[in-house]
């Protein structure tokens, strides 16, 4: 192996920490691609009318998912630009829950439609953000957060795990969600 180590200075550490992290913001694209397939390849199994549940039904997670997907797409965006330099992580949970409802009363192919829209806006904006822009930071409840950080974890972590819940479900006799732990609520 050639010895690279004793050219590297520590004037090259920014552009190479630089690098990783657009690698990966590559890697958070691809995931949010795969979402999107695993979310068309369940979309045909929710029912339009889910029975009622003490937690949620398959067609309201899959409202969940289109309402995290604009939301945390839209922050994270919106930190990167400087738009947004202050979030009340505690204030979009509790509001969630409302416009998840409204969505719910839309037929899934509508819903399954408006999380892929808002998944591919997400998607062009990582294509095309800067290193500056996916480290732009805003303060939480919890302390600050990176616009990559948004993106990556509330956003795409948070959409394959309702994904993994809507695959459990759909393969279940009859499609609801058990009861959440902590308050009534599924995970944020």
């Amino acid at each position: 192996m050639k010895q690279e180590s004793t050219a590297f200075t520590a004037a090259d550490v920014p552009r190479f920490f630089d690098e990783i992290l657009l690698y990966e913001a590559g890697k958070v694209v691809e995931r949010l691609r795969a979402a999107g397939e695993r979310l068309d390849r369940l979309a045909p199994s929710v029912p339009e009318d889910g029975p009622e549940a003490t937690g949620w039904n398959a067609k309201e997670v899959l409202a969940h998912i289109a309402v995290l997907s604009r939301a945390y797409g839209v922050f994270g965006y919106m930190v990167a630009t400087g738009r947004l330099t202050e979030l009340a992580i505690g204030d979009v949970i509790s509001q969630r829950d409302v416009v998840g409802e409204e969505m719910a009363g839309r037929p899934v192919a509508d819903i399954v439609a408006e999380a892929h829209r808002q998944q591919d806006r997400t998607i062009a904006f990582l294509e095309k953000a800067t290193p500056e822009q996916l480290r732009a930071t805003c303060r939480t409840e919890s302390g600050t957060v990176s616009a990559e950080y948004l993106i990556r974890f509330p956003l795409v972590a948070h959409l394959e795990l309702h994904l993994d819940q809507l695959e459990q479900v759909l393969g279940a006799p009859h499609p609801t969600l058990p009861p959440p732990a902590g308050g009534g609520r599924v995970v944020q």
